[in-house]
Formats: C-alpha cells, structure tokens, sequence
C-alpha cells in the first residue's frame, strides 16, 4: 500500500514537472506573449497527459531495465538536440530567445522529463524484429537465382523511372561545381580541390557526347545517362543483398519504393556532382560490409578485389572519404585494444583495420599518381578552414565593437570585411569566398583563432552547432537543398540549354524545395532533411548495442564515421548526405532482421520473439505460448 501510494505521488510531481517544462521552454523560445500557455486549459491537458504516461513508462522499467535505460537515453538525447535546435533556430531567424546560460539550463532540465514522453516509441522499436521471409514460391530454385532477378527487376524499373525525370530536366542538370570541373578539363589545367576522376570523367564524357551528337547537350546527356544506370545499379545490388539474405518482403518492397520515389534520388542521379557516384560506391561498399559482417567471414579471391576496387573508387571520388576509413580504423583500433586487455579473441578487429590500411594506401597511391600525370596543383587551404572561419565570422558579425584594434586589423587582413559581414549560419561559402589566401599564414592565423576563442567561447560553440544543424536538428534547415536549375556556361563555346521533354514532371521534381516541404508537407516533412538520416544511424547503433549484437556495430560506425568528415565541411547538404540516405534500408535490415541461433542472448530476452513469431522465450529461457 505504502509503495502504491509512493508511486502515485512520484506521478503527480512528474506530471507536475513535465508541466512546468513546457512552460519554461516557452519562455527560452520567447513566445510567452504569443502562446498564453499558463493562462489556458491546454496546461492542464499536459499535466492529465503526464499522468496517463508515465505509468507506461514505469512499466517499461520494471519489465527490462537495460532496454528502458538504452531507448531513454535515446529519447532524451532527442529532446534535448530538438529543444535547443528550435531555440537555436529561433535565435537565428527572429530574435528573442534566452539562450544564454540560463536558457541552456532551463533546457537541460526540462529535457529528462520531457523525453518520458518519447521513451515509448523508442522502446517499442528496440522490440521490433522482422522475420526472414518464408515466401518459398520466390525463393525457389529456378534457372535464374531469386537474388539475380530482383537485382534485374529493381535495376529495369528503377532506371525506367530515373530516365523518365532525365526527360524532365533533359538533357541533364549542369549544375554544382561541374562549372570549374569542365573548365579545367577544358583548358587541360587541374586542381586537386575536385576529385580529379571525377574532372577527368566527366570531362571526358562531355567531349565525347558532342563528337557523337554535335553539341554539348549529348554530352551532358552521355554522362547522365552512365551516371544515372550506375546509381539505380548500386540501388539494384543492395536490393539483391536483402533479397539473398532472405530479408522480409515488406522490407525489400519497401526499400525499392523508397529508391524510385523519393523524389531527391532521380533528380541527383542527374546532376552532374562527384556525389553521385560516390554515393553509388559507398553503398556497394556498404553492402560488402554488411555481408561479411553476416557471414562473420572476409572476401577472398574476386569478391575480394571488386569490394577494394569499390573502396578506393569510393574514396577516389570523394576526398573526405579516406578520412572516414582513418576514424574508423581509429575506432576499430581502440576495439582490439579493449578486447585484448579483456583477453577476448580480436582477429576480426586486425583483419578489418588491416583492410581499411590496405584501401587508404592505395588510394593515396592512385592519387598522388594522378596529381603527379595531369600536374595538378593543390586545392586550396580555405577548404580546410570552414569551421574556424565560421566561428571567426560570428564572432566579428556579433562583437564588432568588442575586438581589439589589432585582432580586428589582423582579421580584416586575412578576410574582405563585406565577406564577413554575409556571415550564414548555416554554410561558410560567403566568408570562404573572401579570404585573401596572399596574406594567409597558418601559424599566424591559429594564434588568431585561440585569441579570438578565448574571448567570445560562446560564439565558437554555437557555431559549429549551428553548421551542423543538418546532421542532429531535425526542426528541419536547408539541408534539404538541390540544384533543380543549370549552371551558366563558363564560356560561350560550352553551352548546355535546357529543352524539358515532360515539362509536368519538371514542375513536379521542382516544387520539393525548402519553402514548400516545410510548409505544405507536416510529418512528412522531416524525411527530406539529412539530420533524420543521422538519427537513423544513432538510433540503429542503440537498438543493436540492446539486442548485445555488438559485432554488428559496425555497420553503423562506417556510416558514422563518415558524418563525422561533415563537420568540418563548409555546411550539410542532401547530395553530401545522400550515400547514408540509400543505405539505411540496408542498416535497417541488419538491425531489425531476425536473428541467427547462434545470438544466444537475443532468445534469452525478455518478450523477444523468434524469427518465425509464433512463440517467445522468457527471461529464464523457458518457451512459452504465443
């Protein structure tokens, strides 16, 4: 009774708390002179809200402890990023906001309370698991293998379904940095600030394009046409691998929906940017180690070569990418290192670290070897400065009249002051544009930079934070941007012209823009921005790290790894994130996917169901009744 009773009380001050929560953020956000939330019924509603609850939630704790604290422990890492993201993006759009130290405390703790409320979801998705199909009519043997001919099938329609929005932007989109790409191919003068494969590709292309059809616009047309069968063939493969492990149908349905209607895929496989074919090679990379994860086996012999081969073609087309294998060889290291000092078997760690050394060296081999054949000069150092740049910028922008005479004079001699003064948030390309590379000094420049940290330490947080809103806000930012529109000619001999063969589709493709998604499109809205991506990783890590398949793990540390590169990017962006988008059905598959009888401790708890789903076993391992 005495414990009733206590229990009841802890609901009323939760519900209290929760309450009291929504009122206080509120106030951080500004609005308490437009949402009159202590005045009106609805703060009520949410303390009976709490009430109902919060018991669900107690329940949760009682029946698995290790479960409840890893799915509130996701649940509150969302509220608090989703609580200060709004503020912040308040902050930066209409004033108002206490953001400041009291307002980050205000935060901090309303979050714990205010997560009880998504704590629920994130349990029941640690409890799911999809059963390997039993369709025994397709997985039949037939003369063609039921992995060949969905990798056929998905690869016809996928690639009828691209050509058909080819047609709508014909003969392609021209756009992102393929102006200076084709204007080095052109002039036979590179620079290592593009990946130079991908310079010497699509130039190549371009030129061939215009001997075989007279003009610059088959050109555009060869290179989208390869670029666009390439990617719907990656997308086709990874299709085959769920297929071949047998994954749930409504996965493998759902997973090819996904490739041919998510409108930002056809429009991409278009575009001519190096994303597009790293992300096609990032998901067979991806997919190979998903595979050997699996089978808890490495390629030998030609499976072997072709998945290297697809490793350093990926890091070839992307320079950021061998910086992802190096953190996650870091990672993996420190791995091997904890399981020797627990005595534990580490010749897997070894063998994939040794994998990813053997991708790296080659790669940077094949470059150098380029740069030294085409006498490439060295991209600029600005690319590197995107995050100190920005933290220098919001700080002048903000505290103009707080710099010292000399630290201004310093930084003004680096930087054209209307450059910073262009100062986004969300992207550094307008102070980038402006730095004076003549005056710049790398040593110089830090002793700068920690000056300038030292006094504003606010600023040099929030600016990172700010620039990285695309990979852990999900209130939504531009990161959902895509070029619907060609770039002008750099000169008049190179023309491209669009001449819209379905102008309806064109319109369709064109109206997912940051203004209309976030207006026309609630709920769904928060599939288009990049940060759902990253919560998809973060949460997959989670429900894998609950279900003790730890050596599947890695899965989500290759993708991770790999965000991790985007920080110090000049700002996040759809085509940046495109190689985690396509490969989260694939992650998906391997967390939710039914597991082997060898993962003894996934039938050993508590309400888990077997893959078949007609029985559960009980904590104590003792079979019961459905």
């Amino acid at each position: 009774m005495k414990e009733y009773s206590m229990l009841k009380t802890g609901k009323a001050i939760a519900s209290a708390w929760l309450m009291v929560s929504v009122s206080m953020i509120i106030r951080v956000y500004g609005l308490e002179e437009i949402v009159f939330f202590n005045k009106a019924a609805i703060s009520l509603g949410v303390f009976f809200f709490g009430l109902w609850i919060f018991p669900h939630v107690y329940r949760h704790w009682q029946e698995e402890k290790r479960d409840f604290a890893i799915a509130y422990g996701m649940a509150l890492a969302l509220t608090f990023t989703e609580l200060l993201g709004g503020a912040m993006r308040l902050e930066a759009t209409r004033g108002g906001v206490s953001l400041g130290l009291k307002g980050i405390l205000a935060i901090m703790a309303a979050s714990p309370v205010m997560a009880f409320v998504a704590e629920p979801l994130f349990y029941r998705i640690l409890h799911m698991s999809l059963a390997q199909t039993t369709d025994e009519a397709f997985y039949k043997d037939h003369k063609i293998r039921p992995e060949n001919r969905a990798f056929l099938l998905a690869w016809g329609i996928l690639s009828i379904g691209y050509l058909l929005c080819l047609l709508a932007f014909y003969p392609g989109l021209y756009c992102y940095d393929m102006v200076w790409q084709w204007q080095q191919f052109a002039q036979w003068d590179f620079n290592t600030h593009h990946p130079l494969i991908h310079t010497l590709l699509s130039g190549g292309l371009f030129e061939l394009g215009k001997i075989l059809g007279g003009s610059y616009n088959t050109g555009v047309l060869l290179y989208c046409v390869v670029q666009l069968l390439f990617l719907t063939g990656t997308m086709a493969y990874a299709i085959r691998f769920l297929v071949k492990q047998k994954t749930h149908m409504a996965l493998v349905f759902g997973t090819g929906l996904f490739f041919l209607l998510f409108p930002f895929f056809p429009v991409l496989s278009i575009s001519t940017t190096k994303d597009i074919p790293f992300a096609g090679f990032f998901l067979l990379v991806f997919v190979g180690v998903c595979e050997m994860t699996a089978e808890k086996t490495f390629y030998r012999g030609p499976k072997l070569i072709f998945f290297l081969a697809c490793a350093v073609f990926m890091c070839l087309f992307r320079n950021n990418a061998v910086y992802g294998l190096g953190v996650m060889g870091l990672v993996l290291a420190l791995a091997w290192a904890a399981a020797k000092w627990k005595r534990r078997d580490g010749r897997f760690l070894l063998k994939a670290i040794g994998l990813l050394i053997v991708c790296m060296a080659v790669t940077q081999v094949l470059f150098i070897a380029m740069e030294k054949g085409l006498q490439a000069k060295k991209g600029s150092k600005a690319e590197m400065m995107s995050l100190p740049m920005q933290q220098m910028a919001r700080s002048y922008v903000y505290h103009t009249d707080e710099f010292l005479p000399e630290d201004k004079e310093k930084l003004l001699s680096y930087f054209d002051e209307s450059c910073l003064l262009r100062y986004k948030y969300y992207v550094s390309d307008p102070v980038k544009s402006g730095i004076r590379m003549e005056n710049f000094r790398m040593a110089d420049f830090v002793k700068l930079w920690l000056r300038l940290g030292k006094q504003f330490p606010g600023e040099y947080v929030k600016s990172p934070a700010y620039n990285m809103m695309g990979l852990w806000y999900m209130g939504g930012d531009s990161s959902c941007y895509v070029e619907y529109k060609i770039s002008p000619p750099f000169d008049e001999a190179h023309l491209v012209e669009t001449r819209s063969k379905i102008p309806i589709l064109k319109n369709f493709y064109s109206w997912f823009t940051d203004g209309n998604i976030q207006k026309h499109l609630p709920g769904l809205s928060v599939f288009f921005y990049t940060s759902f991506y990253s919560w998809c990783v973060a949460v997959g890590a989670g429900i894998l790290a609950a279900k003790r398949k730890y050596r599947f793990l890695v899965l989500p540390l290759f993708l991770a790894s790999y965000e991790f590169t985007l920080v110090f990017g000049p700002c996040i962006l759809v085509r940046y994130m495109l190689c985690i988008m396509i490969c989260i059905p694939v992650l998906a598959a391997m967390v939710f996917k039914g597991s082997r009888p060898d993962d003894v401790s996934f039938y050993t708890r508590k309400h888990t169901y077997l893959p078949n789903d007609s029985v559960y076993l009980w904590k104590d391992g003792n079979r019961g009744g459905k």
